[in-house]
C-alpha cells in the first residue's frame, strides 16, 4: 500500500534533493563564495603517477555516471530564475538556510541524528557543495513563487494533528494484484503459516521484505487512503481480515494492535498541524511548478553519452526532494 506524501519528507524526497554536508546547521555557503572554475576539455584535472590527466579523456565517462541529472537540474536551474525574475521574486541566505534548516528538522527529532541521516543522504546523492548549494537555493525560490498559493484545508489540518496524537493501529499488510492470490495467501494464513512469511514471499507492498509490517496509522491520517484506513479501523484488533479491494489493490490486513491517543487536544496540537501541513502542501506545488516549467520532453540531448545518461533515468523534474 503506497503512503501518500506525507508532511514534507521535504524535499527528499523529490524536489530536486535538498541537503547540505557537515554537523552545523548554518547556512550553507553562499553561491558566490563556492569556486567553479571554466573547465576546458585541456584541463588538467589530476596526474596519476606523475601523468597529467585532462577533462577530454573522462567527459563522456562523466556524462554518461551524472550527465543526466546534472542537466535536469541546470534545466530546472534556469527556468525557475527566469520565472523568479518575470515576476519580481527574490530569495536572500535567510531564507536559503532556512530550507537546509526545514530538511534537517524532519529527517529526525535528534539534530545530531538528523545531521548524520544528512550527511549520508548527500553522500549517496553525490551532493557537493556546488550541487547542494544550488539546490537549496533552488527550492527556496521555488518555495517563494508558490507562497501566495497554499490553501489550508481544516479536514487535512485535523487530520495531521490525528496522525501525531491520535489512536493509532499497528497492521501488517499483503498487497496483490488479483483476488485468486490473496485468498490463496488467506489460507495458507488461516491453515497456521505465519502472516509475516506470507507477506514476504507474496506481497507486492513495499512492506513485503519486512513481513508486511507498516507504521502506526491513525483514523483521520491524510498521508494514507481513506479506502485503507477505514478497512483498518474496520477490523478487530489481532483478527484477520476477508480480503478487500482498495486502490486497484486487493488486501489482506492483520491488525496487531492499537495504541491510544495522546490525550493532546486539537486546539493545543493545531499550531503545529498547520505547519505540518503548510509543508505538505507546498511541496506538492513546489513540485507540479518544477515539472511545468521543465518538461519531460524540452530537454535534447545533442552528445551521445548524454543521451544514454538521460535514457536511463525515470523521466521528470525532482524537487528535491
Amino acid at each position: 500500500m503506497r503512503r501518500r506524501n506525507p508532511a514534507f519528507v521535504s524535499t527528499i524526497t523529490g524536489l530536486a534533493f535538498c541537503l547540505t554536508g557537515g554537523c552545523s546547521t548554518d547556512a550553507p555557503p553562499p553561491e558566490r563564495e563556492i569556486m567553479v572554475g571554466t573547465t576546458s576539455n585541456q584541463r588538467p584535472l589530476a596526474t596519476i603517477d606523475g601523468v597529467r590527466m585532462n577533462f577530454a579523456e573522462i567527459e563522456a565517462s562523466l556524462l554518461e555516471l551524472g550527465g543526466a541529472a546534472v542537466v535536469r537540474e541546470r534545466a530546472l536551474d534556469l527556468a525557475v530564475a527566469r520565472e523568479a525574475t518575470r515576476r519580481g521574486v527574490g530569495v536572500d541566505e535567510a531564507a536559503i538556510a532556512r530550507e537546509r534548516r526545514l530538511l534537517v528538522e524532519n529527517l529526525a527529532e535528534d539534530p545530531d541524528r538528523a545531521e548524520r541521516i544528512l550527511q549520508e543522504l548527500r553522500n549517496g546523492r553525490g551532493l557537493g557543495p556546488v550541487r547542494f548549494s544550488g539546490l537549496l537555493r533552488r527550492n527556496a525560490i521555488l518555495r517563494s513563487l508558490i507562497a501566495d498559493d497554499v490553501v489550508l484545508d481544516e479536514n487535512i489540518v485535523r487530520g495531521a494533528w490525528d496522525a501525531r496524537h491520535g489512536a493509532s493501529r499497528v497492521v501488517r499488510i499483503i498487497s496483490t494484484t488479483d483476488l485468486r492470490t490473496a485468498e490463496k495467501a488467506r489460507a495458507r494464513i488461516e491453515s497456521g503459516e505465519d502472516f509475516s512469511v506470507v507477506a514476504v514471499e507474496t506481497s507486492i507492498d513495499a512492506s513485503g521484505p519486512r513481513g508486511g509490517r507498516l507504521a502506526p496509522l491513525s483514523r483521520l491520517d491524510p498521508s494514507w487512503p481513506r479506502a485503507f484506513r477505514e478497512a483498518i479501523f474496520d477490523c478487530t484488533p489481532g483478527s484477520l481480515s476477508d480480503t478487500m479491494p482498495v486502490d486497484g489493490r486487493i488486501l489482506l490486513v492483520e491488525v496487531l494492535e492499537e495504541r491510544p491517543a495522546d490525550g493532546v487536544p486539537f486546539e493545543a496540537g493545531r499550531e503545529e498541524a498547520e505547519r505540518v501541513t503548510r509543508l505538505a502542501a507546498e511541496r506538492l506545488l513546489m513540485d507540479r511548478l518544477a515539472r511545468r516549467l521543465v518538461p519531460v520532453d524540452s530537454i535534447q540531448p545533442l552528445d551521445p553519452a548524454l543521451r544514454w545518461s538521460l535514457g536511463q533515468e525515470p523521466s521528470g523534474n525532482q524537487v528535491l526532494r
